[in-house]
């Protein structure tokens, strides 16, 4: 994904959250380091900067194994 296709964007902080989105049909567009939000500590934290379409076209193929595989 090109960064002038992303409509929507999100920072997430947890990888549970970001392995759910990339589910969802989000895509990693930065990794970045930021203070932790919301807790007051400047604990150094790895910050996922998320992208997508907002209307995505859906995939071609089957999700197997935690992947989309192409059709051929």
């Amino acid at each position: 994904m090109q960064l002038y296709e992303v409509d929507e964007v999100q920072e997430l902080f947890s990888v549970t959250e970001v392995n759910e989105a990339l589910q969802e049909g989000w895509r990693i567009v930065a990794v970045v380091s930021s203070a932790e939000p919301g807790t007051g500590e400047r604990a150094v934290v790895a910050c996922y900067v998320l992208g997508r379409k907002v209307n995505p076209e859906p995939p071609k193929g089957e999700y197997v194994g935690g992947r989309w595989q192409a059709e051929e």
